[in-house]
């Protein structure tokens, strides 16, 4: 690697610092994620590592702090002012990411455990096969297979590290793990690794003699897989379980509060703290339950607004058991109630695939899987328990995660000219805050404003669906206070419960994985409504400097097209927006526009003297 770093170097000093010099420099950045992360590379549809399996060594979180390192030192190399305005963007963002990489390095060793209930190798295929199906995609399919019991080791070994220096998970995250691996050892040609060597192979050109071999050592291979994933259940049923830290706040940890506080600034890209966030959470709580009242009022129902969120959740009429025809009525709502308005307030939405399933596993309520350039995006749905799913959420839920939401966003990140680290996002929550942001705050600010964007659209039919919209809104805004609760103000999970329980519509199951969530990942929770609500602040500025020249339209594209970013970040690229279109109506004259980026660039130089 330190070869390659140094041929870099010769060839930017021979080819002076101009933008060519960034692009290399980008370039590089991502073939290396490819290396460290070799299945997301073959996920993507780069087969260059498509033999390759990631390693979870401790060792390795020092050679990425090392490359982060020497990516940062290669910067100096460009000179700034000769790139393009959107080239400096990218420089601004590039830098940012690097820079708080390396700050946020100092707590590597409290996101030590790789597996929860809502991620890790039992959840992740650990072994992704090419799409193609030449006889080497099914050899370096094999091959990965083999290397599994080195990364089971290695996922041990992390474990038993987070034990012995007490940074553990508290039991909830880890609980329902064991069941989960237990539904992945079944007999080898009815494992999920086996589904290749059926209709893939089936469907190759490959001869008949040498699908016989490779359907053997497959074979052979999913045994040792599944021989190592029965050993990491025994580990964890044995060993971890039996260790694991007895308060679900973080803060019950050595430094705890710190690391809370940096899990927070990670999650919303702003310096706020965690009794700012709390006291925020429970003025939005307010706000959105006088909007609820307002319905109840509507319907002349005398009841409070939990009496009327459980009787509607146990109506009849918004209940349907058949999880496969809620999956088709979830289609129906994106295809013939959504997709058909967004013109009046999108424009060039990109064309990307994306397909409506259910949740394999039992985890979050709704998601998103990225499209690629060989993958369709996926809506997934969490339907173990269809009756805790009523009708009246379902629009919510589409536009947040369908169109405008994620998918819609991601397509937009997809189709831009923006460099691949951002196009395609590789997602870790266990390593937060020492892992390279991926901009949650935008990404899920973004799908709370495309709920919120739902009723100005009038796409809620009736007061039922408004009362869902908002129920919704009313999850984030407590998740503001739960999370901070739970980690700061040190709430039991039984308190956490209660207030989730009077404040939302949704099912004991459901809330029970809420709690259990954002004891697993501190903060995360906290990312949607302060994005949203950066958001809509950037609107109404946009609205009121504007005016006349306000187009609902153009100011989503400036958000959408300009891919994930932190929101300071995003705050200035909507601040240039604002002045260049009012130097586009007044000419060339009085218009002062304050050189944002450049603020923005000394700001970073200053911050990185400062590491």
């Amino acid at each position: 690697m330190w070869t390659c770093v140094c041929a870099l170097y010769a060839m930017f000093i021979s080819t002076g610092a101009d933008s060519i010099t960034f692009d290399l420099i980008l370039n590089s950045f991502w073939d290396t994620k490819m290396k460290f992360s070799p299945e997301f590379s073959t996920y993507q549809g780069e087969y260059k590592y498509n033999d390759w399996t990631q390693s979870l060594n401790l060792s390795v979180m020092d050679e990425k702090w090392e490359e982060a390192d020497r990516f940062l030192s290669m910067l100096p190399l460009v000179d700034v002012d000769t790139l393009s305005k959107e080239k400096q963007l990218e420089y601004v963002i590039f830098k940012d990411m690097l820079t708080n990489y390396q700050i946020n390095s100092q707590w590597g060793w409290f996101t030590l455990s790789p597996i929860n209930f809502l991620e890790g190798i039992h959840l992740y295929s650990p072994v992704e096969k090419a799409k193609s199906n030449t006889r080497g995609d099914f050899e370096n399919y094999i091959v990965r297979m083999f290397n599994i019991p080195k990364l089971v080791d290695e996922v041990i070994a992390r474990m038993d590290k987070a034990i012995n220096i007490n940074r553990p998970y508290h039991k909830v995250s880890v609980d329902a793990v064991p069941a989960q691996i237990e539904e992945m050892l079944v007999d080898v040609t009815d494992s999920n690794f086996y589904i290749p060597f059926n209709k893939s192979l089936d469907n190759s050109v490959i001869p008949e003699k040498d699908r016989q071999s490779l359907r053997k050592r497959g074979k052979e291979g999913i045994a040792v897989v599944l021989d190592s994933f029965r050993r990491l259940k025994q580990y964890l049923e044995n060993t971890y379980l039996q260790n694991t830290r007895p308060e679900p706040s973080i803060r019950s940890l050595w430094n705890g509060v710190r690391f809370y506080q940096a899990c927070l600034k990670w999650h919303t890209s702003q310096n706020v703290s965690a009794t700012y966030v709390h006291r925020l959470g429970l003025q939005e709580v307010d706000r959105i339950y006088s909007n609820m009242q307002q319905i109840l009022n509507r319907l002349s129902f005398n009841g409070t607004v939990r009496d009327f969120l459980g009787s509607i959740g146990k109506d009849p009429r918004f209940i349907i058991d058949d999880a496969d025809e809620i999956i088709d009525i979830y289609k129906d709502l994106v295809d013939n109630r959504i997709k058909p308005e967004l013109h009046r307030y999108f424009t060039n939405i990109p064309n990307v695939e994306m397909i409506v399933e259910k949740s394999i596993y039992d985890g979050t309520g709704g998601a998103y899987a990225l499209a690629t350039d060989v993958n369709p995006g996926k809506f997934i749905i969490n339907l173990f328990r269809p009756r805790e799913n009523p009708t009246f959420d379902y629009m919510a839920l589409s536009l947040h995660e369908a169109y405008p939401g994620h998918h819609m966003q991601h397509s937009f990140s997809m189709k831009a000219d923006i460099p691949k680290y951002r196009r395609f996002p590789e997602y870790s929550f266990y390593e937060v805050p020492y892992f390279m942001p991926f901009h949650s705050a935008y990404v899920e600010g973004w799908g709370l404003y495309s709920e919120y964007l739902g009723e100005e659209m009038g796409l809620y039919a009736d007061d039922y669906e408004l009362m869902g919209r908002y129920s919704a809104e009313m999850l984030r805004a407590c998740r503001l206070v739960v999370d901070t609760g739970i980690h700061y103000y040190n709430w039991k999970l039984e308190k956490a419960k209660e207030y989730m329980h009077n404040y939302t519509a949704f099912g004991p199951g459901f809330i029970e994985n809420e709690i259990k969530r954002y004891v697993t990942w501190p903060g995360q929770a906290c990312s949607y409504k302060m994005g949203e609500l950066k958001i809509l602040e950037l609107r109404k500025k946009s609205e009121e400097e504007l005016g006349a020249l306000f187009d609902i339209r153009k100011f989503h594209s400036v958000i959408l097209e300009n891919g994930p970013m932190p929101l300071y970040i995003l705050e200035t690229v909507v601040n240039d927006w604002i002045a260049e279109t009012q130097k586009a109506r007044n000419g060339a004259t009085t218009v002062n526009t304050e050189p944002y980026l450049s603020t923005l660039l000394v700001f970073l130089g200053v911050l990185a003297c400062c590491l």
